[in-house]
């Protein structure tokens, strides 16, 4: 959808505008090599039902659409978008139709696909055969890859939606508007995609353009014919049969991606067919106005949406509410605070978070994760990293989510630091498993128990190499992982034996403590 490069095409602008124009570019990356939607055409819906009789909408409840997305990779299985990322597209596209009480849930979570030339395909037919291969039944279909047709998105009405890497994340409308083009909204501009107006020549009353490919059926093998226009007056004495044919969404002939002014008015003026003057809207997000003017649909548009999911998209709708908000962020169990792990398997948990189903668990050396060594999506509260490297100060945070809201924020940062003299050592033949072996002094033991043992009360006990008993406390755990703060920081270094005692019997664990 996003054309991000805007040079500058005013040289006479008022000094007023000048640092509007300055956090404009610095908010929206330049992206050159991507033209603005690759999607065209007035769908057969709109032309043909749309005028006949009026969009009325049978009830203001929500509707819940199902999308199934698909990220997708090189054939090696990189490249993929940052999972955080899509989870703030995810967010953004629900923020972006909450007005319109359309909201998006996630089918069965996301396909994971390796496909170099998916993943960035110059042409159309390309991300035909890319949707048409995997796409899935009753849902929306979105695709996220690096490079769609040199677009930053686009919308085929018979397969699905294609979004750019690029173009995605939080405060990006991109897939808003390839979702509008879903739901039968075109560009407030149509006619004008691929031409530069000029404001120093005549409006033409009638705009031909080709839409190959962008039919409501997949009949590409014949040529597509030129389609018209008509150009919308100010005044919308034609609103309803000229460009979009939707009379809410005033004229619009900027077919690149352009900055709006403090009013999110064009900075560009254009002037209809009869000669009145006047600037484009750039709150909706339809229009190729920059993220930072965009804000809404029109009324019209949401009719129009919320009309086509009870009708051609009706099976997209789903008759179950889906799962209650995640709102809570999780608090880090362990390891927290500097504490010692081992350079393999070590053991990352956290407290579960209401109606959260899926949890996002990063590891990095750095505070911005700019790269990960953990980077796991799981449904448990804990999660086991991978090789680290030795003697090195990691940063760990959780994000929740479920199949609806993916809003929820990171938690805070805890921190760790690898070390070889700490042994993770493997579940043993009943399923405990503990760690760190070494305890430094005060630091706390990290345990892994069998589902048996769960949700019971346990005795611990401590007993020094001479039998003595150095400390017991009762404890209710009713996860698989745990961590037990042992008051070891004034015991002397040696061999201790924790001992477990409850209904399911007793368990040993050999440690020792270190200084």
């Amino acid at each position: 959808m996003k054309y991000k490069s805007h040079p500058m095409r005013h040289f006479t602008l008022l000094a007023a505008f000048v640092s509007l124009l300055t956090q404009a570019r610095a908010q929206e990356p330049l992206k050159a090599h991507l033209a603005p939607c690759g999607s065209l055409g007035l769908s057969d819906w709109l032309k043909e039902s749309r005028f006949r009789q009026p969009v009325q909408d049978r009830s203001e409840d929500t509707m819940w659409v199902a999308v199934k997305t698909h990220l997708l990779g090189k054939d090696s299985g990189t490249g993929r978008i940052a999972i955080e990322k899509y989870l703030d597209s995810f967010c953004q596209l629900n923020e972006d139709f909450g007005p319109s009480n359309i909201q998006f849930f996630m089918k069965d979570g996301w396909n994971l696909l390796n496909e170099t030339d998916w993943h960035v395909h110059t042409t159309i037919p390309e991300g035909i055969d890319m949707m048409l291969t995997n796409n899935v039944p009753d849902a929306l279909n979105a695709y996220f890859v690096a490079d769609p047709a040199g677009n930053c998105g686009y919308n085929l009405p018979y397969a699905g939606v294609a979004i750019a890497h690029g173009c995605s994340g939080d405060n990006d409308h991109t897939w808003a508007h390839e979702v509008g083009h879903a739901l039968n909204l075109p560009h407030p501009f149509i006619g004008w995609e691929g031409k530069q107006y000029n404001f120093n020549t005549p409006t033409p009353t009638v705009l031909t353009y080709d839409y190959t490919y962008f039919h409501d059926t997949l009949d590409t093998q014949v040529p597509a014919p030129l389609d018209t226009a008509l150009v919308e007056f100010k005044d919308g004495s034609n609103c309803a049969i000229a460009a979009d044919r939707i009379c809410d969404t005033p004229p619009d002939y900027l077919s690149y991606r352009w900055e709006c002014d403090a009013s999110k008015k064009s900075i560009a003026k254009q002037k209809d067919p009869s000669g009145a003057e006047f600037y484009s809207d750039g709150t909706l997000f339809m229009s190729y106005a920059l993220d930072q003017c965009q804000n809404r649909f029109s009324p019209e548009e949401i009719n129009i949406m919320r009309a086509t999911l009870l009708s051609e998209k009706l099976n997209w709708l789903s008759p179950e509410m889906p799962l209650e908000p995640v709102t809570a962020s999780p608090v880090a169990i362990a390891p927290v605070q500097d504490q010692f792990v081992g350079i393999s398997g070590a053991i990352l948990s956290w407290n579960a978070v209401p109606n959260a189903t899926h949890y996002l668990v990063q590891a990095s050396r750095f505070t911005n994760f700019s790269f990960k060594q953990v980077d796991i999506v799981t449904t448990d509260t804990f999660a086991i990293a991978g090789q680290l490297t030795p003697n090195l100060k990691y940063y760990w945070r959780i994000r929740p989510f479920n199949n609806r809201h993916t809003c929820a924020p990171f938690s805070a940062l805890s921190t760790f630091i690898t070390s070889t003299d700490v042994e993770t050592n493997e579940p043993d033949a009943e399923g405990w498993r503990w760690y760190p072996s070494v305890l430094s002094a005060g630091q706390s033991l990290n345990l892994e128990m069998p589902q048996s043992w769960q949700g019971s009360e346990i005795m611990c006990r401590m007993y020094n190499a001479a039998g003595q008993l150095m400390w017991q406390q009762k404890q209710h755990w009713t996860a698989r992982q745990n961590s037990l703060e042992i008051p070891s920081s004034q015991w002397p270094a040696g061999i201790y034996q924790l001992i477990l005692s409850g209904d399911q019997g007793v368990k040993a664990m050999k440690l020792t403590v270190g200084r």
